[in-house]
């Protein structure tokens, strides 16, 4: 290999690595930075001194066979983590941005890590899907460039035909600002000369997904999926609908269309109102959002004004206790369900927490040695939860707690990745053997029988919020309840069942 510096394009080129590292020879003087630089046989890693705490960890190339450090682009700011990746110069004729930097809102190193992998991952795609498509973003770039100076002067950027079109006094005091000798950008902000680059609507879903890092971040890979199907499915609806268009050019009437095509839906029972309630929102956010990033002059969002459907959701019926205690504990029908799914309808009858929350627990996440045993609902590195408000503790009692120890070790490991898959064979066991009481009953009916059951017995509504995982009404303050106290009213409700004969927990 011929000595010579590498530059980072040729770095990605030939994949010794995706970091912002410069490789330089070892005869290069690098005593003025000996800190900076990682020796790699023939080759010094030497790290620019605009990553004073980039994480890197190793990654074998390719072409050496010798161990490359893969970096993470985490940089610190004070206590706070961020991913900061610089935008490659071969990069840049598609993208125009100088770097990224997003915050990953902790202080842990590791949880950074992982954010910003997922942050890693988002960019690369991106970047990936404009070299693909041609479309870069240097259209984009200059023209919201020509519409923050036309702003800077105190006007509205305006194309030519447009500033053409403008009252005389306007265009006096346009050309007046100019000054005596404006640069080429100055002209076309003022006096117009750069149209918007334009996006359509199928490429409006490319630059949705890099805005939204700040929501995905803490999501698993699943909740990710989840989250991202239903605003593409949605999009592709309405594409469907109103064409492929600019978006610039979408108006009032394409969403009044759209909205007549899901009303016959509805009409002919195909969806339900609340379905239809979030196609119009996903379009909506999808709309806006990448409108904004772009500075559109325009707003999208009275274009969905009273296009909302009457949406009646529908109520899952409990189960009453003594229904739970006579069929599942006493008799022997969960006993044909496969362990994992039986033991997460046993762990929900006593906790009433909800399937996602289960089966995303690790190992640690089952207090069983604590002096009171308990699940401690929480992030981690499975999944995020539903809000902030759901992370709690729920002392273990009755069936609970011995499931709990027979799973304890390795967690839900079937139904790890996807507790849909949880519920949709557990509610398809329940119907198949004529296990459902009242029509319309799953396995989250579970919960609303849990919640039920500390009513019955006038726990304070604080309790059963906590347990719930339901946020308090009002100010918050302090920790909360304590275990004790918890576990004291969870006691008031326990199922009690038998030694033999019943549900049994291994096996």
């Amino acid at each position: 290999m011929k000595s010579r510096p590498w530059s980072l394009a040729v770095l990605e080129q030939e994949h010794f690595t995706r970091s912002n590292f410069l490789i330089i020879p070892d005869d290069q003087n690098v005593s003025k930075s000996p800190e900076s630089a990682v020796s790699l046989g023939p080759l010094s890693l030497r790290r620019p001194s605009c990553y004073p705490d980039l994480n890197t960890h190793l990654h074998t190339s390719v072409h050496t066979n010798q161990e490359v450090p893969m970096a993470t682009y985490l940089t610190k700011i004070g206590s706070w983590y961020y991913y900061f990746r610089r935008i490659p110069t071969h990069l840049k004729p598609y993208d125009g941005r100088k770097f990224v930097r997003v915050s990953l809102k902790t202080k842990d190193r590791k949880e950074a890590e992982r954010r910003a992998a997922i942050h890693d991952d988002f960019t690369e795609k991106y970047w990936a899907d404009l070299i693909r498509s041609g479309n870069g973003d240097c259209g984009h770039s200059r023209y919201r460039q020509v519409q923050q100076l036309a702003r800077a002067h105190g006007f509205a950027y305006r194309n030519i035909a447009e500033v053409a079109s403008l009252p005389a006094e306007e265009i006096v005091a346009r050309v007046e600002s100019l000054g005596a000798s404006p640069s080429q950008m100055k002209e076309e902000a003022l006096l117009g000369g750069e149209n918007s680059p334009g996006v359509s609507l199928s490429g409006c879903l490319e630059i949705y997904w890099t805005l939204l890092e700040d929501r995905l971040t803490e999501k698993s890979g699943f909740q990710i999926r989840k989250y991202k199907v239903p605003r593409e499915t949605a999009l592709r609806a309405f594409i469907e609908v109103v064409g492929d268009k600019d978006l610039t050019l979408i108006d009032r009437k394409d969403v009044l269309t759209f909205r007549s095509v899901l009303m016959k839906r509805i009409s002919r029972k195909t969806i339900v109102g609340n379905t239809a309630n979030k196609q119009l929102t996903a379009v909506k956010d999808v709309l806006v959002t990448v409108g904004r990033e772009l500075q559109l002059e325009r707003d999208f969002v009275p274009l969905f004004t009273e296009t909302k459907f009457v949406s009646r959701k529908q109520k899952r019926p409990p189960f009453e206790a003594r229904y739970l205690q006579q069929t599942f504990l006493e008799g022997p029908a969960l006993n044909r369900l496969n362990r994992d799914a039986r033991l997460l309808f046993l762990i929900m009858m006593e906790t009433g927490a909800r399937p996602m929350e289960i089966t995303g627990m690790l190992p640690e996440d089952y207090c069983l040695n604590d002096p009171i045993p308990h699940l401690w609902i929480r992030k981690n590195t499975l999944r995020a939860l539903k809000v902030d408000s759901t992370e709690r503790r729920i002392p273990l009692v009755g069936v609970a707690l011995e499931a709990a120890r027979e799973v304890a070790a390795t967690g839900l490991v079937r139904y790890r990745r996807s507790s849909e898959n949880a519920s949709a064979t557990i509610n398809k066991f329940l119907r198949v053997n004529d296990l459902l009481s009242t029509p319309g009953q799953c396995l989250y009916s579970l919960r609303h029988t849990f919640k039920d059951r500390l009513r019955d017995v006038e726990a304070p509504e604080e309790i059963i919020n906590e347990l719930m995982g339901h946020r308090q009404p009002g100010p918050q303050y302090g920790r909360g309840r304590l275990l004790e106290q918890k576990k004291r009213w969870l006691e008031e409700i326990v199922f009690s069942y038998p030694e033999s004969g019943g549900v049994i927990f291994d096996g």
